[in-house]
């Protein structure tokens, strides 16, 4: 019987529960050059994001660009480091969102990424009239990858922690170590 109870009590709860946040990630994967061989994705309202090349040197750092339509505005770090994008790389971990420690700018011509000839995430946010939603664009080297956005306004967006290399091979020497450890037979005293 006290089960049963515990059962309409758990229930109750999930019905009261708000409904979780949907998260929508958009696999791209499309090369973009320098004007007019951007790459623009638009979330609708007429808020985009064009990529392009504004650095086509052999050794730039920043050789990516992004510039901004509608409401739509690009995380930057504030005036104390210029006012352009910032990018994280892949694997930090934590979430972009309305508490995100961020300026947000638009850009109406292409603004250089720091280190854009590697992967990054590039934070955004856009309003289509109910609050902002916010983001992440996933470029690096003239490579749209990817976006991933809440599709619920003022709500964060985690940023998958994502293994190095290396560490993945410590993570599998180790299972090697205690599989082998495992399998050994022990030696009985007599």
């Amino acid at each position: 019987m006290g089960r049963i109870y515990g059962l309409v009590v758990l229930g109750a709860l999930a019905i009261g529960m708000p409904a979780a946040a949907a998260v929508q990630t958009v696999k791209v994967n499309a090369t973009f050059g320098q004007a007019p061989d951007n790459y623009t994705y638009d979330f609708g309202g007429g808020n985009s994001l064009t990529f392009t090349v504004v650095d086509p040197a052999f050794f730039a750092t920043n050789p990516d660009g992004v510039s901004t339509a509608g409401n739509a505005q690009v995380g930057s770090l504030g005036p104390f480091f210029g006012n352009g994008p910032t990018s994280y790389f892949t694997n930090r971990g934590g979430s972009i969102g309305p508490e995100t420690p961020f300026f947000y700018n638009s850009y109406a011509t292409p603004a250089a990424i720091p280190f854009s000839i590697v992967d990054g995430l590039v934070p955004f946010r856009f309003d289509l009239g109910q609050g902002y939603q916010y983001g992440y664009a996933d470029v690096g080297g003239s490579l749209v990858h990817g976006f991933r956005f809440d599709t619920t306004p003022g709500v964060n967006v985690a940023l998958a922690a994502i293994p190095e290399p290396a560490s993945w091979a410590m993570m599998l020497a180790g299972f090697g170590i205690v599989g082998a450890a495992s399998r050994r037979r022990r030696v009985v005293a007599a």
